[in-house]
């Protein structure tokens, strides 16, 4: 399941990731490195995929 991702790098230096849709909800996460936020956001929205019954997506694995 493709998961749209907007990324962005805070002033104090964070990497802040969002994403919005009906099927997962809203999601926001930060840290201090890009790939930390990446992979804290894949796996919060594989949580949500894996244990959500409203997404609809059993067993499918997020790409970002």
């Amino acid at each position: 399941m493709k998961a749209p991702c907007t990324l962005s790098r805070k002033q104090g230096g964070t990497w802040l990731v969002r994403h919005s849709s009906p099927a997962l909800g809203t999601v926001q996460v930060s840290a201090a490195s890009r790939d930390e936020a990446l992979t804290t956001m894949r796996n919060e929205l594989q949580y949500r995929i894996e244990w959500c019954p409203r997404s609809g997506a059993s067993g499918d694995t997020v790409e970002l």
